[in-house]
This record gives structure tokens, C-alpha cells and sequence, in this order.
């Protein structure tokens, strides 16, 4: 047993002190370790080899642990993707809260320029890809596209709803349809960010060759503000 497989599973507990607890910073450390190289060869194999032909012993394997801290970790082929998917659409700002209600052009652009940037990464567009080619396949993946990955979700699609709903309470945006029927956040927010996608990301699903706008430039963003506010702002 490897010295990180040890510390994934415990290793010698008879300790004591300040020893023991600089033993159990040590072991939380190689956990940490051990995840993300877990993480980062699935994710490799995966967009490699694809989902059905990657097995969990390839990725321990790649990883450099044992099959058994894989599995005592990811039970499953779809809980270490599902591990994968969500790994992807991380962000420092992933658990901020939203920005407070009263400027929707502020707090519009705050979100859409995160959000700009999580489409963007690396590996987003071609593990979207590897999803939608593989789903009619693999029935498992369902769970995770429902839950994990479906390309307008994730934190900031929650993020956005609240803060739409928010400002709406507010009274400073009101999502209205063309007919009048008053449309939920959660409608609101998926146009929002389709605009932003359909200029970062779905072209990179159907064209391999194509080279997405800098996420940082400020027109794509912007656009897509402009329109939310001039038709859903109150008073416009």
C-alpha cells in the first residue's frame, strides 16, 4: 500500500497531541492530492477515450491509486463523472452570494462576466460534447445531465434565478412576456445566459475548429444586459 493510499485510509491512528493533529493535517492534505488526480484522469479519459470505454481501473490506474481508495471515494462509473462535471463548473466565486438587489445593470454583469468565464474554460465545450454523444447510450448520464451538467444550470443558474427573483421583488425589473403573462426567474435567467452561450459555447459544440471570443471581452456581456434591461426594467 502506497503512502497516499495510506493516508486515504487512515494509516496509524495511535497517536496523540500536536503529533496527531499535524498527522491528521497530513492525511487531509493527501486526500485533497489524491482527488484532484482522480478527478484530473477522469476527466483526460474520459474526453480521451470516452465513457464507455474508460473503466474506474484505467483511471486509478492514471491517478496512481489504488482501486480501492477509487472506489471507496466514486462507488461508480457516474459518481466519479457526475465528480468530474461538477469539478468543471467551479469557480472561486461559486458560493458567493448574489449581488444585492436595487442596480440590475451592476448585478447583471457581475453574474454574466462569471458566468463568461465558467463557459469558457478549458474542457466545458468538450464535455458537453462527450454528453450529448454519448447520453442515448449511456441512460446513467441522464441523473447527471439532469443535475449536474445541463450546459445553462450548475451554481449560476441558482445564483441568477435568486437574484432575478430579488430584484423583481424589488421592483426594479418585471419579467413580463410579450403577451403579458408574468414569466418565472427561472425563465428570465435562461435567456440571459443563452445569450451568453451562444456566442462562447454552442458554437464549439458543432464546430471543433471554432475559436470562442475572449471570455473577458466586455461587448458579449454587455449585450446581453443591455437587452435584458431594455425589456424587462421597469419604466423602460
Amino acid at each position: 500500500m502506497s503512502v497516499a493510499d495510506r493516508a486515504e485510509t487512515g494509516g496509524d491512528t495511535c497517536q496523540a497531541g500536536d503529533h496527531a493533529q499535524t498527522k491528521s493535517g497530513y492525511h487531509a492534505q493527501i486526500k485533497a492530492e489524491n482527488r484532484a488526480r482522480i478527478i484530473r484522469a477522469a476527466r483526460d479519459l474520459f474526453l480521451a477515450r470516452g465513457y464507455d470505454k474508460t473503466s474506474l481501473a484505467q483511471i486509478a490506474k492514471e491517478a496512481g491509486v489504488s482501486t480501492g481508495t477509487l472506489f471507496k471515494r466514486y462507488p461508480s462509473k457516474a459518481a466519479l463523472f457526475a465528480a468530474v462535471t461538477s469539478e468543471q463548473w467551479q469557480l472561486d466565486v461559486e458560493y458567493a452570494d448574489p449581488p444585492p438587489p436595487g442596480d440590475p445593470r451592476y448585478g447583471l454583469d457581475h453574474i454574466g462576466r462569471d458566468y463568461a468565464c465558467l463557459v469558457a474554460r478549458p474542457g466545458t465545450a468538450a464535455l458537453c460534447r462527450l454528453i450529448i454523444t454519448e447520453l442515448p447510450q449511456m441512460p446513467e448520464l441522464a441523473d447527471i445531465v439532469g443535475t449536474g451538467f445541463a450546459i445553462d444550470r450548475g451554481p449560476f443558474f441558482d445564483r441568477l434565478r435568486d437574484y432575478l427573483d430579488a430584484e423583481a421583488q424589488a421592483g426594479t425589473l418585471d419579467f413580463r412576456s410579450a403577451d403579458g403573462q408574468t414569466q418565472p426567474a427561472s425563465t428570465v435567467a435562461e435567456q440571459f445566459l443563452g445569450m451568453i452561450c451562444s456566442q462562447l459555447l454552442w458554437p464549439q459544440l458543432v464546430r471543433t475548429d471554432f475559436v470562442p471570443p475572449d471570455p473577458t471581452d466586455a461587448n458579449i456581456v454587455d449585450e446581453a444586459v443591455a437587452l435584458m434591461l431594455t425589456r424587462y426594467r421597469t419604466g423602460s
